[in-house]
């Protein structure tokens, strides 16, 4: 049986065509207004229309290693392989388009 992605290497996602938008952040002053899950929206339909020229399979993003900043991320369909997140700057979150 083939590999699960959580069975990768922490080089992840070096193995697999992605769309890497990094550390996506908003002004403190914005928070609470929509603006991050606008900001995703668009990164992902970005992703979602070049997928087939270029054979992007995930949208990943490092989000900073807090829970509610992971939380935010799961709700929305992100994943991470990381199971323990203390000490981390960030954490790979990925998402399969």
């Amino acid at each position: 049986m083939g590999k699960k992605l959580h069975d990768y290497p922490k080089d992840f996602p070096s193995q697999f065509p992605a769309l890497l938008i990094g550390k996506l952040a908003t002004d403190e002053s914005a928070e609470g207004r929509g603006c991050a899950s606008i900001l995703l929206k668009y990164a992902a339909s970005i992703a979602l229309q070049e997928r087939e020229k270029v054979g992007r399979a995930f949208l990943v993003a490092h989000a900073k290693g807090k829970d509610e900043v992971i939380n935010w991320y799961k709700k929305r369909g992100f994943k991470t392989y990381i199971q323990d997140i203390a000490g981390r700057e960030t954490v790979p979150m990925y998402f399969e388009l």
